[in-house]
């Protein structure tokens, strides 16, 4: 079983002695039930190291580390990022836990015509926590980062070489642009909501340089979309 992780936000070294964030207390107290003595692994700065807990009460966990740690990053060698039109209802909690656990380093709501679902503060708020979890539980070196939601004109221009899922593109479209990007170190995807992006929305993209991409013949729900196109991007640098 792999030793439960945590992220702490400052750098460290052997010997050192660190608290725990607050919003893994109860994870390591009543979820997990961890003790004194009770081996961790840190992670900090992208780094990670071996620690001990030291203690653990109702209001404060801390650990002493001992040593780096040698483990399986979890991070892909491509700098990944998810623009992913805002879905009705919860669907966007899926979206980010399932992007996150893929290897996405950053997720970007986006406003299109067709969005029904909103962003305001509270979900975004809780967009980030559950890439936390979800970093945790896919032993994820860095938290990916959940932006602030954008409108497409100005996600599609800051991420002009992204790759659109688009329902109407040719086959094997997705491997030939793949095939163009060569070993970039960064890219973008770009998933639309229920509806789909409207023509001027794919004009859009096109004119900033993005290409249409094709799925497969079967029409996928655009929570679903994103985890597969990421699938298919990490199979090609991984």
């Amino acid at each position: 079983m792999a030793t439960p992780r945590f992220y702490i936000g400052r750098s460290c070294s052997p010997g050192d002695e660190v608290a725990l964030e607050p919003a893994d207390l109860r994870h390591v107290a009543l979820v997990l039930r961890l003790r004194a003595g009770d081996c961790v692994t840190l992670v900090a700065d992208g780094s990670l190291w071996a620690a001990e807990l030291t203690t653990i009460d109702r209001n404060s966990a801390s650990a002493r580390i001992l040593r780096a740690a040698a483990e399986r990053s979890g991070e892909l060698p491509v700098e990944v990022t998810v623009l992913q039109a805002l879905p009705k209802g919860a669907k966007f909690d899926e979206v980010v836990e399932k992007c996150v656990e893929l290897g996405a380093r950053r997720i970007v709501p986006v406003i299109v015509a067709r969005s029904v679902g909103g962003a305001d503060d509270r979900k975004v708020t809780r967009w980030r926590r559950i890439a936390r979890s979800a970093a945790q539980q896919s032993q994820r070196l860095l938290v990916p980062v959940v932006e602030d939601a954008l409108p497409w004109l100005q996600a599609i221009r800051r991420h002009p070489n992204a790759l659109v899922a688009c329902a109407d593109a040719k086959p094997h479209s997705l491997a030939e642009a793949a095939r163009r990007r060569g070993d970039d170190a960064a890219l973008a995807i770009a998933v639309g909501p229920e509806g789909g992006f409207t023509q001027d929305e794919l004009t859009a993209a096109r004119d900033a340089g993005a290409d249409l991409v094709s799925l497969g013949p079967s029409i996928l729900r655009t929570e679903t979309a994103a985890a597969a196109l990421l699938s298919a991007i990490a199979s090609r640098y991984w």
